[in-house]
């Protein structure tokens, strides 16, 4: 009987390293993920706690998408109590912060809403804040800046110095209304103002129903000024000064929260799931779909491609 005593090739003993290399990096980048779920799912068992949704509104508010997947995850979620809005924000577009004051508004109905203000609340996140049950905000904060503006810049004499001609060519008289290369009408300035103005009147009810003013007060609380957490209160445009642990209090109040609460946050993906087009905006439990699709592709197709070096390397029988 003959034995063989080839030695492995150099091209395989390479391939099997560098397969050794990347389970080791896999099994690496899930263990903390699967550790931190078992000490979280121990700690519950045998000290509860009340989950709470925690959802920061931080920056411009260009876009409702990412905070309407939150709000939709927390409702549709049982185990969730309430919600803690955290702000700090200047405010953004009218449309997308009407958007999320209105799903807030649904949220509400089932789980109960606190709203903390931390260094700004003011326009579209005051907004955003007064669907809120109640409001807590940092004594030195800037709340409020109730109101509309448009913007409109001109650049026409500066295309004319460089001798840049520019028309338009339009269907609808009002079409190219705000254009920056030419100058405004005067009813095309007064059409602006009927649009800034029925959003301003929007704006003042629903402030005005959430907070139980008196619309024809408006003057006094709507009139564009951003106001001191302080001043705010005394306006009634907020409900409490105070901090962080204050607004975790006012939760436990409202909520009728017992236990210690435990703050559940939307989760972004990792580096190594962005590697698969995990999206940022998207919720734990869609990204997890997701992220296991895209994973099972991709480790396929690094399997294959090992495969097919392999057998290259491979002595060859003709």
């Amino acid at each position: 009987m003959e034995t063989s005593n080839e030695k492995p090739s150099k091209g395989a003993s390479f391939s099997t390293i560098i397969k050794n290399i990347f389970f080791v990096l896999l099994i690496l980048q899930f263990a903390p993920i699967i550790f931190t779920g078992v000490k979280s799912t121990l700690e519950d068992m045998f000290t509860p706690k009340a989950h709470i949704g925690y959802l920061n509104i931080n920056g411009f508010i260009g876009d409702s998408t990412h905070y309407i997947k939150c709000i939709d995850e927390f409702s549709k979620n049982p185990d969730i109590k309430a919600l803690l809005l955290r702000i700090n924000s200047p405010g953004g577009y009218s449309g997308s912060s009407q958007v999320v004051f209105n799903e807030l508004k649904k949220f509400k109905k089932d789980k109960p809403i606190i709203a903390f203000i931390e260094n700004t609340g003011a326009s579209g996140a005051y907004y955003i804040a007064m669907a809120a049950n109640s409001i807590i905000a940092s004594p030195i904060s800037l709340v409020g800046s109730i109101g509309v503006f448009m913007e409109l810049p001109n650049v026409k004499e500066l295309l004319t110095s460089w001798k840049i001609n520019y028309r338009y060519v339009q269907s609808g008289a009002y079409k190219t209304t705000g254009s920056m290369v030419k100058d405004v009408k005067p009813e095309e300035l007064a059409y602006l103002q009927e649009l800034s103005d029925d959003q301003y009147r929007q704006f003042v009810k629903d402030v005005a129903e959430s907070r139980k003013l008196d619309a024809k007060t408006h003057k006094l609380w709507a009139d564009g000024k951003a106001f001191t957490g302080n001043q705010a209160l005394k306006l009634k445009l907020v409900d409490k000064l105070g901090s962080f642990s204050d607004a975790l209090d006012e939760v436990k109040r409202i909520g009728n929260v017992k236990e210690e609460i435990k703050l559940i946050q939307p989760k972004k993906p990792s580096g190594f799931m962005r590697l698969f087009g995990g999206d940022d905006e998207m919720g734990q439990d869609s990204m997890s779909l997701s992220f296991a699709e895209k994973t099972a592709c991709f480790l396929s197709n690094v399997w294959n491609k090992f495969s097919s070096l392999q057998a290259s390397q491979m002595p060859q029988t003709h």
